[in-house]
């Protein structure tokens, strides 16, 4: 057998054959393959620095591609921050409010509804008080200017920017403490920028543009020109037209009420008797005192004006009937007046009707041959009543009961009401046939 013979009767090692695969499993391997890539490679991705995806910035720098600056913090997107409204919950005498969108001011109604860019006008004798979401109160008074600049909320952290712009002003702000920290409330003067977060302040912008911030209570960043200061409780700065601070000055505390008490109720026959004292208490020496007693609790209908008061006390008299608040405040030699105090209520009446009385029915009641008498009846709580000079309490209602012993045929029984400024009611009743 030749070599070539041999060759052709070997057989070869491996025995090649030709293994065909569907389309339909490569295609589902490789879907496969790349789920598991990416859901390794996923976090990776996706991992935030510093407001930023690190991998997908280093991708676009390979193709040329440069992020954005990152946007700071404390800059605020428009795209988070919401719009809230104040309202109008104090409306007096001639006040009127303009909406931005407006050209003419409007008479203003109680509980309108107040948007930025609102102007509110007080003339003379017109008050208005604004009340903002937060529970922060403003207090315009008479011949004051007000544009509510900016009312925001950021939609993600909650925080709210408030501020109002001042021109010929007097306004009385209370600023409560804030539910979410950065929150604050601004007032803006021509000459200043006041920043609050809890604070009693009274702001004042007079004709020639110039300012007196006062702080009652909490303290106030201030701004003036590049300068910055702190105003704490009882103080007040004024800061002149150019934008100079002259004097930071302390301010007194203000007075504690003493009499009469809160809710006290008085009474008087007529006007003529009308006196009563109104007493203060206060540690302070070398001040002097301004008391106001008014018809209402924003003291814009005022009564009684006392100022430069020496005594802790002050006769008040010829007040007519109805309910009556006061307050006290003090001032210094230097003429700087603190905060009021407070305020207290009591009540005037003055009363010349006599009290009523209503009988019931006599009953004659018989007793060991003798005729006892029951008078009761109804007269004014409070009044002092005695049937034939005698005495009889009647009870918290006015509701009084006597038995009057061995009366006799034509028994004339006097019944007395005496109220208690001294008016008198007489009824009298006869006897008949017991």
């Amino acid at each position: 057998m030749t070599r070539k013979e041999m060759r052709k009767e070997r057989k070869p090692l491996l025995d090649w054959k030709m293994i065909r695969i569907p389309r339909v499993l490569v295609r589902v391997f490789v879907i496969f393959i790349l789920i598991l890539v990416l859901a390794v490679s996923f976090p990776i991705f996706l991992k935030k620095e510093g407001g930023r995806f690190p991998f997908l910035v280093k991708i676009g720098s390979f193709f040329g591609l440069q992020a954005s600056p990152e946007k700071k913090q404390d800059e605020p997107d428009s795209n988070v921050m919401d719009v809230y409204f104040a309202r109008l919950v104090y409306v007096k005498g001639d006040v009127n409010v303009k909406s931005q969108k407006e050209l003419k001011f409007q008479k203003a109604e109680k509980d309108q509804i107040l948007r930025e860019g609102d102007t509110i006008r007080t003339y003379s004798g017109g008050y208005a008080e604004v009340l903002f979401d937060e529970g922060n109160k403003l207090t315009i008074k008479p011949d004051s200017l007000v544009v509510i600049h900016d009312m925001k909320e950021n939609r993600l952290t909650k925080i709210r920017k408030s501020s109002i712009n001042l021109l010929q002003s007097d306004v009385e702000a209370v600023v409560r403490r804030p539910k979410i920290e950065g929150s604050e409330f601004v007032i803006v003067t021509p000459t200043a920028l006041a920043k609050i977060s809890e604070a009693k302040v009274a702001v004042q912008v007079s004709k020639e543009q110039e300012s007196k911030l006062k702080v009652f209570s909490g303290a106030v960043d201030v701004k003036v020109g590049g300068e910055s200061m702190e105003v704490v409780r009882n103080q007040s700065v004024d800061i002149s037209k150019e934008k100079k601070i002259r004097e930071i000055k302390d301010l007194p505390a203000p007075p504690k009420l003493g009499s009469p008490e809160n809710l006290a109720e008085f009474f008087f026959k007529n006007l003529s008797e009308m006196k009563m004292v109104l007493k203060w208490d206060d540690s302070l020496s070398g001040v002097t005192y301004r008391i106001q007693v008014a018809l209402d609790p924003y003291f814009t209908d005022l009564v009684i004006v006392r100022t430069g008061l020496s005594e802790k006390g002050v006769v008040v008299q010829g007040l007519k009937s109805g309910i009556y608040y006061w307050r006290v405040s003090s001032i210094t030699s230097e003429g700087n007046e603190g905060d009021f105090s407070d305020y207290s209520v009591f009540k005037i009446t003055i009363d010349q009707t006599p009290p009523d009385i209503v009988l019931d029915d006599l009953l004659l009641l018989k007793v060991s041959g003798k005729v006892n008498a029951q008078i009761s009846g109804q007269t004014e709580p409070d009044a002092a009543v005695t049937i034939n000079d005698v005495p009889v309490l009647p009870d918290k209602t006015g509701r009084f009961k006597y038995v009057l012993s061995q009366i006799s045929s034509d028994t004339e029984i006097t019944i007395v009401a005496v109220d208690r400024v001294g008016n008198r009611k007489i009824v009298k009743k006869t006897v008949q046939n017991p």
